[in-house]
């Protein structure tokens, strides 16, 4: 009771308010008006490259966007719960660069969601995209693990964080698209060797803009021999 009533005088005085279009929320566990959750809309697989999960492609004529079909693929797919806009980038945002690191728990369950609507195989272990120490210490946490941390306990499969950055502590958020392309798998290294032979393997991250990244990852990973590799990001950027 005492719980409860605490709660409500912390509501009257800082009344929770949508991550989104900051209009005050009915009930305090809740993240996004009831607006802004009906613009949550998951994007459906059968709609994007496999490969990369571009829009730019015919759905009814190709099987493959025009890029992926110009080079060979490092991961067997990619995938992304979320198009980066609307209510989905606000909540990046907030989990991103404004500390709200429990958001991560509903991600983690998005990202199950849409993997089981992708009809992917089960991995045999989960592992996050590294951050770059300098980033990892202004922030306090790699958003990433978390989210990798949250599928894993979802999927009740391990989580390896084995991957790091080399090379300095850029943030790829102030890389153009070209630079995001010319990212070379040198910029990533394995920091603990575990074994994935014959493994199929899950990347996640919080977001993909081009895949660089996660391809340079991926190409780093077949050094330890996996059979397969999946990669997921709760959003793609448009």
């Amino acid at each position: 009771m005492s719980k409860r009533i605490f709660q409500s005088f912390l509501d009257l005085i800082y009344p929770p308010l949508c991550l989104h279009c900051n209009a005050a929320l009915g009930v305090h566990y809740a993240i996004f008006c009831e607006h802004c959750t009906q613009l949550l809309h998951p994007i459906a697989p059968n709609e994007r490259c496999p490969y990369c999960f571009s829009a730019d492609l015919n759905v009814e004529s190709e099987k493959c966007c025009q890029n992926c079909r110009q080079k060979t693929p490092s991961t067997d797919r990619m995938a992304a719960v979320f198009d980066y806009e609307g209510p989905a980038a606000s909540f990046v945002k907030h989990f991103k660069y404004g500390g709200q690191s429990y958001l991560a728990k509903g991600a983690g369950a998005y990202l199950v969601m849409q993997f089981l609507e992708l009809n992917w195989p089960m991995p045999d272990c989960v592992i996050p995209m590294p951050m770059a120490p300098l980033r990892l210490f202004e922030r306090g946490y790699n958003q990433s693990v978390l989210l990798a941390e949250e599928v894993a306990l979802l999927l009740n499969r391990p989580m390896h964080n084995i991957l790091q950055r080399c090379g300095g502590d850029f943030s790829q958020a102030g890389l153009n698209h070209q630079q995001r392309l010319e990212l070379r798998s040198e910029a990533f290294s394995v920091k603990a060797k575990v074994s994935l032979y014959d493994q199929t393997v899950l990347l996640i991250d919080d977001v993909m803009t081009t895949g660089s990244s996660l391809r340079c990852c991926a190409e780093v990973l077949q050094e330890l021999c996996p059979q397969h590799i999946y990669a997921l990001t709760l959003c793609r950027a448009l």
